[in-house]
């Protein structure tokens, strides 16, 4: 049975179990609403149960919380369910606590949400199961305390009228936070997937086309009160559907994209100068190894330019080591504006700096150089910085017949020593 076949089913079968159900709230709401809400707090449990047993290898924060803030939403709505219009189970109350109650467990499901994409790809700590489990735990004792003990809780139902004004806001509110997550989850559809990104948009869109039905109803047994609770469900499900997915058919993606992202982090911590964020002498050796080989082979340009900071170890002897750690991450921040991002460069080693910038003569390169000399200039240091200025020095060298690469890279040693020995912030090219 091909893909295409299998969603035709399941749509067919969705469509089913909806007119059923709009067909039993008919005949008996309080039967349509116990199997709505039975049914969506079920969900919740099994993803609870999941989140649990799956997060032993996926490590993945963004599965828990979720997962544990669906199940604080579910025990909010068992409450729900039990305070409903015609039970009678909670003496003293009428419909107004249901309405409080079914309000706070959506206000815990929008709030899981809305965080949710900030935790995508990121790993779980054991300290940070213990935060979020604890996290959920207060903020439902508090909402019941508030609904039960305290009563203080807005009102938001009232009998003769209808919704409060408080609650259509709430609803409102919680509309608005769920269309802001579904842009923010868009942006992350790239990055993670749409495996992931679509259920979690799907859940949002019913879940916002539930509270907007919910913004209107007055009548708790009324056809925009079984509308709401459908949306409800529809929501639960593709979220539901999201943690199959992940946790039961594929449980290892998760943890792939999670080691990917850590050797991706690893890869860059080795290539990469940590003061300055530039590649690292290694790194952008080989970078200008390669580009030199293409050069050569295709007969392309190709030339290299080696800065020093002047006086570097005067900084560092008259202000502190960390006055020259400043100079050194503003020569980067210049350099990096000043080249095309497509250009290679990287931090030599101490106060020297290579650049090569792609497919350029020397005769470019010297305007490159001169062109970084100048917005030093222009450019002032940080209000922080014990010293107001520093000047640097180049050397310049390219391709010439026979000539390898590491010929070429002494050669802009030379031109770069050449232009310390004529007296410093200057720019040297040597044939």
């Amino acid at each position: 049975m091909n893909k295409l076949t299998k969603r035709i089913l399941l749509a067919v079968l969705v469509v089913a179990i909806l007119c059923g159900l709009y067909f039993v709230s008919k005949y008996n709401y309080l039967l349509f609403h116990y199997i709505v809400e039975f049914t969506s707090i079920a969900v919740a449990v099994s993803m609870f149960i999941l989140t649990i047993n799956t997060t032993y290898h996926t490590s993945d924060v963004f599965m828990f919380f979720v997962g544990t803030a669906f199940f604080t939403s579910a025990m909010l709505d068992f409450l729900h369910t039990l305070a409903f219009k015609g039970q009678n189970i909670f003496p003293g109350f009428d419909a107004n606590l249901p309405t409080q109650l079914w309000v706070s467990a959506r206000f815990i499901q929008i709030i899981a949400l809305f965080a949710a994409p900030f935790m995508l790809e990121k790993v779980i700590t054991k300290r940070g199961k213990i935060v979020i489990s604890v996290t959920f735990s207060v903020l439902f004792l508090i909402l019941v305390i508030t609904i039960f003990i305290f009563k203080i809780f807005p009102v938001c139902l009232v009998e003769s009228t209808g919704v409060t004004l408080f609650k259509k806001d709430a609803e409102y509110l919680f509309s608005a936070l769920a269309l802001l997550a579904i842009v923010i989850y868009y942006f992350k559809t790239k990055k993670t997937g749409k495996h992931i990104i679509l259920p979690l948009i799907f859940s949002l869109v019913s879940f916002i086309l539930g509270e907007l039905s919910f913004t209107l109803y007055v009548d708790v047994y009324g056809f925009l009160n079984m509308f709401g609770h459908i949306f409800k469900l529809l929501s639960f499900y593709f979220i539901y559907s999201l943690f199959v997915e992940t946790n039961l058919k594929n449980p290892f993606k998760i943890l792939f994209n999670n080691l990917k992202s850590k050797n991706e982090e690893l890869q860059f911590i080795a290539t990469h100068d940590s003061l300055t964020g530039l590649n690292n002498q290694s790194a952008v050796f080989e970078e200008l190894k390669k580009q030199f080989e293409l050069a050569k082979r295709f007969n392309k340009k190709f030339s290299i330019i080696m800065i020093d900071i002047d006086d570097l170890k005067i900084i560092n002897d008259s202000f502190g080591h960390g006055a020259g750690d400043n100079a050194l991450k503003f020569m980067a921040d210049i350099i990096k504006k000043t080249v095309r991002e497509l250009d290679i460069k990287g931090r030599y080693g101490g106060d020297e700096f290579l650049i090569s910038p792609i497919e350029a003569s020397e005769l470019k390169a010297v305007e490159i150089a001169q062109k970084i000399q100048e917005n030093l200039k222009l450019n002032t240091l940080p209000e922080n910085c014990l010293f107001k200025k520093f000047t640097i020095s180049a050397g310049i060298s390219g391709v010439r017949a026979r000539r390898n690469f590491d010929e070429i890279l002494a050669k802009a040693d030379k031109a770069l020593l050449k232009s310390k020995k004529l007296g410093k912030n200057r720019v040297t090219f040597m044939k």
